[in-house]
């Protein structure tokens, strides 16, 4: 399946890579998708979610933030209000 075949509506194409790098997860990724859909999203994991983002998008989350990302669409508004 193709990366244009997994975005749903709000969730753009490089937030579904990184679930497929980060989680190695193919399903489905929608502003819904959490932890619990994706099992491989642990603490640990969690870590590598952020890392990767950052470095993706060239910013540099607060401790809040970071502790926000608890689906797909909250990573999409941290990123909005980023402007990127």
């Amino acid at each position: 399946m193709s990366v244009a075949a997994l975005v749903i509506n709000d969730v753009r194409p490089e937030i579904v890579e990184i679930f497929r790098d980060v989680f190695q997860f193919d399903g489905r990724v929608t502003s819904r998708t959490s932890p619990d859909e994706v099992t491989r999203w642990d603490s640990l994991q969690h870590i590598a979610l952020v890392r990767t983002i950052e470095h993706t998008f060239g910013i540099s989350m607060s401790m809040d933030e970071m502790a926000e990302l608890r689906s797909a669409g909250d990573i999409e508004r941290v990123l909005v209000r980023y402007g990127v």
